[in-house]
């Protein structure tokens, strides 16, 4: 039995009202919830009775036996104020195994780039990066760490216009996505590298990497940081899936 738009609305509203904040995640809860009322209404339940049966499995989802209520409000502060149970608790445990996921995958990445027979283009490509070092004027340095910087960047954008897009449009529920929320945490990594490389000597010991460091430095921070925008293409371009188990 298929459910009728009205009882869809109904079980989409259930979801949001239980603080689900991310479209991926959205769509796989609202996805188990259907084909669990169908199976429950195609063995002789009504629509409220499979609903509530299956709402309750998420709204008790690892709730303690025992909580403390205060003016009917949990809040356990032995682990920062997460949320302890219902579909809060399982987005909160969903965001940490992805984004370790992704974290895990971006380093594995990086390693593969140092391993047989990835390790030979790595090789080549570090060669031409330290003839380029002594090749071109530093200032040059400049602009190909900006260019890689750039590029992750407009690799994502598509991304962020589709999302703002199905939002403003009414196609999705959220603008947040679970995994592009975990890939763009990684474009921080990469701006933080560069801020940390670019401002903390000129800070402390008035020296500029770029302009005052050795070549062979220079040349193999530009080396990591090409390394670094190719990974990160090659991480955006993979599959990561919110499954339901």
């Amino acid at each position: 039995m298929k459910l009728t738009a009205h009882q869809l609305d109904l079980i989409s509203k259930e979801i949001i009202a239980g603080g689900i904040k991310y479209q991926d995640l959205y769509e796989e809860l609202l996805d188990h919830y259907i084909l669990a009322i169908e199976d429950r209404v195609e063995q002789g339940q009504t629509f409220g009775e499979a609903f509530g049966e299956v709402h309750s499995e998420f709204v008790n989802y690892k709730r303690p036996a025992r909580t403390w209520d205060h003016y009917g409000v949990w809040k356990d502060y032995t682990n920062g104020g997460q949320p302890e149970y219902g579909l809060e608790k399982l987005q909160a445990e969903y965001i940490e195994s992805l984004t370790g996921e992704i974290s895990q995958r971006h380093w594995q990445i990086m390693k593969d780039y140092f391993r047989w027979p990835t390790f030979v283009t790595t090789i080549l490509v570090g060669l031409l990066t330290f003839q380029f070092a002594y090749l071109v004027p530093r200032t040059s340095f400049v602009w190909v760490i900006s260019a890689c910087v750039l590029f992750p960047i407009l690799v994502v954008l598509p991304q962020v216009a589709k999302q703002i897009w199905g939002y403003g449009f009414g196609q999705q529920k959220f603008i947040n996505s679970l995994k592009y929320n975990a890939i763009y945490t990684r474009l921080g990594f990469l701006f933080a590298l560069v801020s940390v490389m670019l401002n903390l000597p000129r800070a402390f010991f008035d020296y500029n990497v770029f302009k005052d460091g050795p070549l062979f430095i220079v040349a193999a921070l530009l080396c990591f940081y090409i390394a670094y925008a190719l990974s990160f293409y090659q991480l955006y371009r993979e599959r990561f899936k919110v499954t339901m188990t």
